[in-house]
């Protein structure tokens, strides 16, 4: 009798990540599209499931890419919010502004809010970072001083042009970056349709300091603004 041979069974193994090669848009390189691929995935999960409650190992795997390879493209989760603030800072910069001064204002407020709709459950995650200075990802930090430069300036222009004293102009622009700021905390909240409490607050807020402008021109208003510089340069807000 002859004994039969038994056959040995390989182990299973684990299924690699199916691999996504992003589509490009025009004139994009593929590593960049492969980046904007990642960050897309990774908003998305931030929004469903706050930006603590996500890893690196769900963003690979929700863009179909190895962990080593998101490494590559973004080293952190807080390096993926910085390429968010940077993509929506770059959006407002090409808001085309017509009209008053009043006007361009409003548009600039408008839609900073509306820009930041579909991530408002994932910045709601993250408030207590965002306004403490000492964390990276506030809006106060060293390493997003370059996207609030930026953020600074969009309001500069359009008051340099309307005749705002050029000594004035940083600090007005400043304020309003501020004012701007404690909007989009508010937006995050906004249970209202439409958000219309906060684009409310927007226009009555507007209505109120458009009218005060003219009187930074003043010797009454320069001088206001240099003593609010100098205690700001003493707290160590840099404004001017």
């Amino acid at each position: 009798m002859t004994r039969a041979k038994t056959r040995t069974r390989r182990p299973k193994t684990t299924a690699a990540p199916r691999k996504v090669r992003p589509p490009r848009e025009p004139g994009e390189r593929k590593s960049e599209a492969t980046r904007r691929h990642l960050l897309d995935r990774a908003l998305e999960l931030f929004q469903a499931q706050g930006v603590e409650g996500t890893t690196m190992r769900d963003i690979a795997r929700a863009a179909g890419m190895s962990l080593g390879a998101a490494y590559y493209y973004f080293p952190s989760k807080e390096a993926l919010v910085f390429a968010f603030y940077e993509a929506n800072q770059e959006a407002a910069e090409g808001v085309e502004l017509t009209g008053s001064l009043r006007d361009q204002l409003a548009t600039l407020f408008h839609a900073k809010l509306r820009s930041i709709h579909d991530q408002r459950h994932m910045l709601g995650t993250i408030v207590q970072r965002l306004i403490d200075p000492g964390d990276p990802l506030s809006a106060f930090s060293a390493q997003t001083r370059a996207v609030r430069e930026r953020a600074i300036e969009v309001f500069a222009n359009p008051l340099r042009t309307a005749g705002v004293p050029a000594e004035s102009v940083r600090m007005a622009a400043h304020a309003l970056w501020l004012l701007q700021l404690a909007l989009m905390l508010v937006y995050i909240k906004d249970d209202t349709p439409g958000e219309t409490r906060t684009h409310g607050l927007v226009d009555d807020a507007l209505d109120l300091l458009v009218p005060l402008l003219p009187m930074l021109a003043t010797p009454l208003g320069k001088g206001l603004v240099e003593r609010i510089v100098a205690a700001l340069d003493r707290a160590g807000i840099a404004v001017l």
